[in-house]
């Protein structure tokens, strides 16, 4: 017979973490809803070229509003939350898109389209018990593959210094992000 398992409290629900381990996957988490939130209105607001007032206008709301859904879901109420520690933030769903309508009519469609946007997924998320049960697990992975494909231009295109950079692709500008899949491997099989 096998010995019983123990189990890390990391993974438990209400599992105790020693400061040791909260700290460091606290800030992990902390600094990967920074960039998480930046980058997609940095993407954004650099291709409908918005003054840099109003960009840093946009980052600070965005962290505020990550910062409340993120309590709430944490310490919910009613039926809003979920109890656990989920970090909320911006989504990288819709930049492709965004991108597109702002370049062709400008940032005030962006927030048109993401009213509209946001009034539908709501709708979605409200009625998500009676309609899950027709939509296949591959119709979901089908739709956030499509998702990354639709993002890889803007990766490349970031890579390489981003949107109207006059030095774009230029060695200091693209030697970064040469280097940086080095230096994530090494910092991952280092112990």
């Amino acid at each position: 017979m096998a010995a019983p398992m123990s189990k890390d409290p990391v993974y438990d629900f209400h599992g105790k973490i020693s400061a040791g381990k909260a700290i460091p996957f606290g800030l992990q988490h902390v600094l990967a809803m920074f960039v998480a939130n930046i980058a997609p209105i940095l993407i954004v607001t650099g291709v409908v070229h918005m003054p840099a007032g109003q960009v840093a206008a946009l980052v600070q709301a965005a962290m505020i509003i990550a910062g409340v859904g993120s309590l709430l879901q944490m310490f919910p109420l009613g039926p809003l939350g979920s109890g656990l520690p989920v970090i909320m933030g911006i989504s990288f769903t819709f930049v492709s898109v965004f991108c597109m309508i702002g370049a062709k009519y400008g940032y005030g469609a962006i927030l048109g389209a993401a009213l509209i946007g946001g009034i539908l997924e709501g709708t979605l998320g409200l009625t998500a018990r009676w309609w899950r049960r027709f939509i296949e697990p591959i119709v979901s992975a089908t739709v956030v593959t499509a998702i990354g494909f639709s993002l890889l231009s803007i990766g490349a295109n970031s890579f390489g210094g981003g949107f109207g950079n006059p030095h774009f692709g230029d060695a200091p500008v693209s030697d970064c992000g040469l280097h940086y899949p080095g230096i994530l491997h090494c910092i991952q099989y280092s112990g």
